[in-house]
């Protein structure tokens, strides 16, 4: 029974450590910021936002993103209960990543 236990969790920690190290290659330039939502809406092939950095010292002020087509939807609903809320989002994104960087991933930040 222990060793059935032993190898179950050895391929439980083998699996997440193959997934984070995939993601990692996915989002290899990305990082994570906390920002505040200027502006958000459809535009005719993708949906865009506006962020600003909440950093000590901002990465960047009032720049256009756009949100990646699988989860465009669900990221403009966040950005949009962002700014009715008043409340900030932590996206992952290249801010570097051309003239409109694709957000892969946002999420809503609790508090503030």
């Amino acid at each position: 029974m222990k060793n059935c236990l032993k190898v179950s969790l050895c391929r439980f920690l083998l699996a997440g450590l193959l997934l984070l190290l995939l993601q990692s290659q996915v989002l290899a330039g990305s990082e994570w910021f906390t920002c505040k939502v200027e502006l958000a809406g459809p535009g005719s092939n993708f949906s865009f936002v506006t962020l600003t950095d909440q950093a000590e010292t901002p990465e960047f002020v009032s720049k256009w993103f756009i949100l990646s087509p699988e989860k465009s939807r669900s990221m403009l609903a966040v950005a949009l209960m962002a700014i009715s809320t008043d409340k900030r989002v932590v996206v992952v994104v290249d801010p570097e990543d051309g003239n409109y960087p694709e957000i892969s991933n946002m999420f809503l930040q609790a508090g503030q």
